[in-house]
C-alpha cells in the first residue's frame, strides 16, 4: 500500500490530506477534504477504513472496520474526517466539504456528524441541498430527482462553536465500483 501525505497551510486553518491507493491500479479511494472557518484554526485528518461483514461465534452477521490495505469492487468504505480547533480562540461557522471519491458511490443515509447540517451536491460542489431536494438533468434534458449515484460532494456545517483544543468527527460510507 502506498500512502501519500500532504500538508497545506491555509489562511485560517491547516489542511492535512491522506490519499491512500489500493491494489487496483491508479485507484484513489480518498479525496481531498476542504474546511472553512469564520475564525479559529482547524486541523483536519481524513481516514479511510474498509467495512467487512463476518459471522461471529454464534453465526450472527456482524461488521467490523479494518485497514483499507486491499480494496476491490463491491467493498464498503468508511470515511472519517477528524477536525480539531488548534487555535487559542473558539472556532465558528465550520464548513467541511468532502468529494465523494471517484470510483465509489455514496451509501444512502450514511453521512453523520453530531451538531451538523448535512447537504449534498451533484455538480462537483458548486451548489448543495438536502438529499430530497436534489435534482439532475438526464441526458435527454428531463429533470429528475437525484439518486446517490449522482452525488459528487458532501458538506457538513458544524453549528456549535468549537472551543480551543476541542475536536469532532464526521463520517460517510461509500461502495467501491
Amino acid at each position: 500500500m502506498k500512502q501519500l501525505k500532504m500538508e497545506m497551510k491555509m489562511k485560517t486553518r491547516n489542511l492535512k490530506i491522506a490519499v491512500i491507493t489500493g491494489f487496483i491500479t491508479a485507484l484513489t479511494i480518498a479525496a481531498p477534504v476542504q474546511v472553512q472557518a469564520a475564525k479559529g484554526n482547524i486541523e483536519i485528518r481524513n481516514e479511510v477504513r474498509k467495512v467487512e461483514t463476518f459471522l461471529n461465534k454464534k453465526g450472527v452477521r456482524q461488521q467490523r472496520e479494518v485497514e483499507a490495505v486491499k480494496v476491490t469492487p463491491g467493498n464498503e468504505l468508511l470515511y472519517t474526517i477528524y477536525f480539531k480547533n488548534t487555535s487559542k480562540e473558539a472556532a465558528s461557522n465550520i464548513v467541511i466539504n468532502n468529494p465523494v471519491p471517484k470510483n465509489t458511490v455514496y451509501k444512502n443515509g450514511s453521512a453523520f456528524g453530531s451538531g451538523t447540517d448535512i447537504t449534498f451536491s451533484t455538480d462537483g460542489g458548486k451548489t448543495f441541498a438536502k438529499a430530497d431536494k436534489l435534482k439532475v438533468k438526464s441526458k435527454g434534458g428531463k429533470v429528475r430527482s437525484a439518486t446517490v449515484s449522482d452525488y459528487t460532494d458532501i458538506r457538513w456545517v458544524f453549528k456549535p462553536e468549537l472551543k480551543p483544543g476541542d475536536q469532532g468527527t464526521v463520517q460517510f460510507r461509500a461502495v467501491l465500483k
